[in-house]
């Protein structure tokens, strides 16, 4: 088994090698160290943990950037080790972190299978203790100043943080390479603010960006690039579909399903209707389809503007 290690990004700031980014920040005045992101679960944040012990500082806070479970299923694990630790999170990401189930209806559309419904209402919470701006600002934790910029598009409340390094932690505003090579769809509930998101990271000079699936990068132009290019064909595609055929939202999940050889199961329909779901609203946004009811059907067919 690989051994989990701290990588450093520039400075003091510090990102968990492996599958999730978790940052870590250390104030070596204080000798204390604040988290971004608490991983998945318990056992890769103990590991985290115990790094940073090794090092001698001591953990005070945790900053969300959103309030996806794999990104703060360490919470409990960290409140039962440190029961003073501060838990930072925006207002609506704080919903998602202290309410598990809701997830459910954000990433299933509502199809999550009984059994993780009651996985997840049996967990111990860890609730927030101090809500982040979700509009730029700063927000320190005891004297360290971090700079929260706002970057809506994948999840309600995301932002960013930036360590007086100058290292911008994205969260999943931004996917890695591994992540675009395997996801023919990505994941944003909301197209719109995902590009103005893309927009205003291309205009930013960082030293470097972390991005939690992803680790650390100098440069995110191209990867914003590869992130648009997906994006486009994934709503041409549907664009397509729909003008060939008039098309329920059920027919339009089934062919992408069927065309992307997407695993049949619960979750996986239901991921992929959400993401259908925030393309068809773009797409009649832009006047390119309509939706109307037909015997009872919710209907898309192509626009007579277009």
């Amino acid at each position: 088994m690989v051994r989990l290690e701290l990588v450093e990004v520039a400075g003091n700031s510090y990102v968990a090698s492996g599958k999730y980014g978790i940052g870590v920040y250390f104030d070596k005045p204080s000798k204390t160290a604040v988290l971004i992101d608490s991983g998945p679960n318990a056992s890769i944040i103990e590991e985290v943990c115990a790094k940073i012990s090794e090092m001698e500082y001591q953990i005070v806070a945790v900053l969300h950037t959103h309030g996806h479970a794999v990104n703060h299923g360490g919470n409990s694990y960290l409140k039962k080790t440190f029961p003073n630790i501060r838990i930072c999170a925006t207002h609506l990401a704080s919903y998602l972190i202290e309410n598990p189930s809701f997830e459910l209806f954000v990433f299933d559309a509502g199809t999550g299978s009984d059994e993780k419904a009651e996985e997840n209402k049996g967990s111990k919470r860890a609730l927030v203790t101090d809500y982040l701006p979700s509009k730029d600002s700063t927000f320190h934790i005891h004297t360290i100043p971090f700079k929260i910029v706002s970057l809506p598009g994948h999840s309600p409340g995301l932002v960013g943080i930036i360590t007086p390094d100058h290292v911008l932690y994205c969260g999943d505003a931004l996917f890695g390479p591994k992540t675009l090579n395997k996801q023919d769809i990505l994941f944003y509930h909301d197209l719109m603010a995902a590009r103005r998101s893309f927009k205003k990271l291309l205009m930013m000079k960082m030293n470097a960006y972390v991005l939690y699936h992803g680790g650390p990068y100098k440069n995110v132009s191209g990867l914003i690039l590869k992130h648009l290019t997906i994006m486009r064909d994934t709503s041409d595609l549907l664009e397509a579909f729909i003008k060939e055929n008039p098309s329920t939202l059920e027919q339009l999940v089934q062919k992408v399903m069927n065309k992307y050889e997407l695993e049949d199961n619960l979750q996986r329909h239901g991921l992929t209707t959400s993401i259908i779901l925030a393309y068809l609203k773009e797409l009649q946004q832009a006047k390119k389809i309509v939706a109307h009811v037909e015997q009872g059907m919710l209907v898309f067919s192509k626009s007579t503007e277009a």
